[in-house]
Parts: C-alpha cells; sequence; structure tokens
C-alpha cells in the first residue's frame, strides 16, 4: 500500500496534538514549524502519537511562514530531533547544509534534504542534476518537487522515483496531482496529503480520505 504522510500546518502546541489525533490513519505525519505563533512543546508532541513525526521548518524564500533568524530556524530543527521526531527536512538552501545534515543524523534523524521549484516544471535531466549535487550531502531521502503546468508535466518526476526509490518527487498544482497520487506507486518513500479540504499548505494536496479511496480504488 502506498505510504502517506499528512502536513499539519498549525499555530500552537494543542492545535497540533488536536490535528494529529485526527490524522491517525496516516502513515506519517510532518509538522510544519514554521505555522507556529507560539513557542512548541516538543516532547509533548512526540508523546501524543506512535506514529512517525517530521519536523520540516520552512524558509521563507521557500513558501515558508516565518522569517526566522537562519540559526534560530536550524536549532528548531535540531531541538525537534532531540524530542524524537523521525524524520527532520532540511531545506536544500539551508547555510552549511552538510554540517547541518551530519548533525541532525547525530541526533538519530533520518534526514530529508528538500528542492522546490514554485515557478516551473523541472525536466529529467534538470532533476538528475539536483540529485547528484544533494546527495553529496550523505541525506537519507532527496525530495525534489517541481511544478506542472500540463499534464505531461508530471512524468519527469515519476522517472526519478523508478530511477532512484526511497526518494520522493512530484508536482505541485492543480495539473500536478496525478504525480502526488502515483509517487509513492513508482518509487517515492510516500507522498502527502492535507488533513481535510481546505487545510492545504502546499498546492494540489489532496485530502487523506480522498487520497486513501484513490489508492483503494487503484488497488482494487
Amino acid at each position: 500500500m502506498a505510504r502517506i504522510c499528512v502536513t499539519i500546518g498549525a499555530e500552537t502546541t494543542n492545535e497540533i496534538i488536536s490535528r494529529i489525533f485526527q490524522a491517525e490513519l496516516a502513515d506519517l505525519i510532518e509538522i510544519r514549524l514554521d505555522y507556529r505563533k507560539d513557542d512548541l512543546d516538543f516532547d509533548k508532541i512526540r508523546n501524543k502519537t506512535n506514529k512517525p513525526l517530521i519536523a520540516t521548518n520552512r524558509i521563507k524564500n521557500q513558501n515558508g511562514m516565518i522569517e526566522d533568524a537562519e540559526k534560530d530556524r536550524v536549532k528548531l530543527l535540531m531541538i525537534a530531533a532531540e524530542a524524537g521526531f523521525e524524520y527532520i527536512d532540511v531545506d536544500s538552501c539551508t547555510k552549511n547544509l552538510e554540517k547541518t545534515v551530519s548533525e541532525l543524523q547525530k541526533k538519530g534523524a533520518i534526514v530529508i534534504v528538500s528542492y522546490h521549484d514554485f515557478d516551473r516544471p523541472m525536466s529529467i535531466k534538470q532533476l538528475e542534476q539536483k540529485h547528484k549535487i544533494i546527495s553529496g550531502t550523505e541525506c537519507d531521502i532527496l525530495k525534489l518537487i517541481g511544478w506542472a503546468f500540463q499534464y505531461s508535466d508530471n512524468l519527469p518526476y515519476l522517472v526519478y522515483n523508478k530511477r532512484h526509490p526511497g526518494n520522493i518527487s512530484f508536482a505541485m498544482g492543480e495539473k500536478g496531482v496525478p504525480s502526488r497520487i502515483l509517487a509513492p506507486l513508482s518509487g517515492a518513500a510516500f507522498t502527502y496529503a492535507s488533513l481535510d479540504n481546505g487545510m492545504e499548505v502546499a498546492p494540489g494536496q489532496i485530502p487523506l480520505r480522498e487520497l486513501m479511496d484513490t489508492y483503494r480504488s487503484i488497488m482494487t
């Protein structure tokens, strides 16, 4: 069965926990730290579910919601790793990226290094170039995301997943929905969903239950 990660963008610890309870059908849960409005209790969040948690703290120019100082943004990811979050998602434009990846891995985290192009589709050549560069960080999972203007733009991401299984690639936007659905079926480690309609944190995210129904239809 395809693995699904639900992304939660919430402002407080209690709101995050409430949404975690609603996401128990997911395989993994991503917490977008850049949505916070208060200090977060990472230990309390971690202890509320047995699901694998991903901590993500998007930089502003990568669709992040808060303009954190770089050292503070990375520090929160370190705290999440120390609290037992299994996965940490690090933007590829993070300063001292290789050092950050290594330090997070020493804390026991599985490190995802992610690259997003919010403006245009990516060709398989561009995906391979990014793969070569980012794999040099010795991260555990590469996440390479671009845009789709037309349905054919989805194909390079699916080809990438087949060539590099265990990483993650798909397209954003309305026309990118096919690659979001097919990503784990083509070799990606998992795909991402919203908790419900109106709770999307990225263009083209599909609600969890709708995505699960789609997979059931495909598998039967």
